[in-house]
């Protein structure tokens, strides 16, 4: 007798909103999520179905138990442990894949990744990456310089290029638009970032005004770096300066008018 694939994706759909819990279709074990909700497990013919009408972020935000096969979360060091619940629940068997830099947490309270991860993730393969291929060599004895004083047992990054270009410390920090021009010259249709606690109002195409904080995962060809001593008065300065540092793949200019930090000098 042939299966009525229509008649079993509805009978599916209907069960994973009834208030008792589904049984994994390959271990036949009952599944629920952490507060006992039933977890939707929807087969092929039913992806099939919505496909049509329906992207994957719609029908995950219509199941309220949604589960992905694998999850892959990025800049995870900033995560809190009700994101982390949230995003638990939406992984099947706590399938993921995590990266992050905890040298660049922001939020919350400092810690290692055994500290950071929930104690029910259990094990994890951990895999510490050393080899930095976004900044150059030149930017090394700064960005390390903060990284000891964030955690001194933390793994030194190591360049695989030099730029060519070696830090600019410059004073006033009213010539940082100008300087960010002088780097536009330089990169050739890059891009350039200024990166201050303020934003700096700036008209050019090439040339973004970000916080430290807002620059988080982003690269430039070209950076300036304004006033290292009032970011580092800022929560997580620290790391808020160590970001600042390590988004340029090529140029990287820091001015001042406050006495630049001892770390810096």
């Amino acid at each position: 007798m042939g299966i009525d694939n229509d008649a079993v994706g509805k009978a599916l759909k209907q069960e994973s909103h009834l208030n008792y819990p589904v049984r994994d279709e390959i271990t036949g074990e009952v599944i629920s999520d952490p507060d006992g909700l039933p977890i939707a497990e929807l087969e092929a013919d039913d992806y099939l179905e919505l496909a049509d009408t329906m992207t994957i972020e719609e029908r995950a935000a219509g199941e309220r138990a949604w589960r992905f096969g694998h999850v892959i979360v990025d800049e995870a060091q900033d995560l809190t442990p009700m994101q982390w619940r949230m995003i638990a629940r939406r992984a099947r068997g706590h399938s993921m894949t995590i990266v992050g830099d905890v040298a660049q947490r922001t939020t919350g309270e400092a810690g290692s990744w055994d500290e950071l991860l929930p104690p029910e993730f259990g094990e994890v393969n951990r895999f510490d990456l050393s080899t930095n291929y976004r900044s150059p060599d030149e930017i090394t004895p700064f960005a390390t310089a903060v990284l000891r004083q964030i955690d001194p047992t933390l793994t030194q990054p190591i360049a695989i290029r030099e730029s060519g270009h070696p830090v600019r410390i410059e004073t006033n920090v009213s010539r940082a638009v100008a300087l960010a021009h002088e780097l536009v010259d330089e990169v050739d249709g890059g891009r350039v970032a200024i990166l201050s606690v303020d934003p700096i109002t700036v008209d050019h195409r090439q040339i973004s005004s970000l916080t430290p904080g807002n620059a988080k995962g982003m690269e430039f060809d070209g950076v300036v770096v304004v006033e290292p001593a009032a970011i580092l008065e800022q929560s997580h300065g620290l790391g808020l300066l160590y970001v600042a540092l390590t988004r340029t793949t090529d140029h990287l200019i820091i001015v001042h008018d406050r006495p630049l930090p001892d770390l810096l000098g």
